[in-house]
């Protein structure tokens, strides 16, 4: 491989290492609840720091979607709308199961749903070819990976003392929920996040619109992400706004101490939107390979990094030697997981 391809691996891991610690920070936003530091995080991620990229960064953005596509807009917000209520459920189920487990089982799914999707929808004829059939025997490795992830979690929770167990997604016991709640958060947050990458592929001709007008590869990207991440916003906004109302949790943003903690949610949000860039840098670096590459690379690095993350930090600790192995063989299911269907959906191309 060139230095130029080395160099695009190397972006992609670097991506992937910002991406698995954007969840991280979140774990010592103490002082608010849930919905406090959420809404901070994806405000700035998804709305504040991608619009001042795009206005600092490409002259007149708002021409690019005047020219594209009528169904590539509404396909880029509509898919968007799913996408950000899975994105809401990975923010419960990382509070939950900690951000680790809750990663693992998130992207996992994402990752096998995600591609499966697409080769249903747009390759209907070759649902039997071999591509095919790596993309399923991936599925099936998601699934049993998922079964000792549950298992491991199981067993963890069962060493817990009685008590430390919750059944909300709550800062100052992060990682301590209940586990089949967690589950089925995070099963559920994996299925409808799958629709970020059809977002993305149906509503591609934003990004053609863009590179039409001399836009640059990675600026005519954004302008793509924008339209998909302000809708995925919206959800987020809904669901805080009910649970500022029902818990008056307004005043936790004017609380002593909260500047820390919009830093906090200043630094997701900036660790967010590096992993999207990089990635998307790193993959231009490889070419042609970018797709087939980028993908598992940056997919794995984000699962090893968050469960490092998460067992640094304790949320494993005092668990039987049991769920450690179990943990770790779902982990390198999932991991399989990933590299089979990345191997799929090359063969596509």
């Amino acid at each position: 491989m060139s230095f130029h391809g080395l160099a695009g691996i190397g972006y992609i891991v670097v991506a992937g290492v910002a991406m698995g610690c954007s969840i991280l920070p979140m774990k010592y936003a103490t002082k608010w609840k849930w919905e406090n530091i959420w809404m901070g995080y994806i405000g700035f991620a998804q709305v504040i720091l991608p619009c001042l990229v795009i206005l600092i960064t490409i002259p007149q953005p708002w021409k690019t979607y005047r020219e594209a596509t009528l169904s590539a807009i509404l396909s880029a917000v509509l898919l968007g709308l799913g996408w950000g209520i899975g994105n809401t459920l990975s923010g419960i189920g990382y509070a939950l199961l900690g951000i680790g487990l809750g990663t693992s089982i998130v992207l996992g799914l994402t990752a096998a749903i995600g591609s499966l999707l697409p080769l249903i929808i747009l390759f209907p004829g070759r649902l039997e070819s071999r591509a095919a059939c790596l993309v399923y025997v991936g599925i099936v490795v998601t699934i049993l990976g998922l079964i000792l992830s549950a298992h491991a979690g199981r067993l963890r929770q069962e060493h817990r003392p009685k008590g430390e167990t919750t059944s909300s997604a709550d800062i100052k016991a992060f990682g301590k929920g209940d586990i089949r709640l967690g589950m089925v958060v995070c099963i559920a947050s994996g299925i409808l996040s799958s629709m970020l990458n059809l977002a993305l592929v149906f509503g591609d001709n934003i990004r053609l619109a863009a590179l039409r007008r001399g836009t640059t590869q990675m600026g005519a990207v954004n302008l793509l992400w924008l339209p998909v991440e302000i809708a995925g916003f919206i959800p987020t906004l809904f669901y805080c706004m009910l649970l500022f109302r029902k818990n008056k949790s307004w005043a936790y943003f004017r609380c002593p101490g909260a500047l820390s903690h919009w830093l906090i949610a200043i630094l997701m949000g900036a660790l967010f939107l590096t992993g999207l860039s990089v990635y998307g840098l790193g993959t231009a670096h490889l070419g042609e390979m970018g797709a087939i590459l980028g993908f598992p690379v940056f997919m794995s690095t984000v699962v090893i990094t968050s469960n490092t993350a998460g067992l640094i930090t304790g949320e494993w600790r005092d668990s039987p030697r049991s769920a450690y192995l179990y943990g770790l063989s779902g982990l390198l299911l999932l991991l399989s997981a990933i590299v089979i269907i990345g191997w799929g959906k090359s063969s596509l191309l």
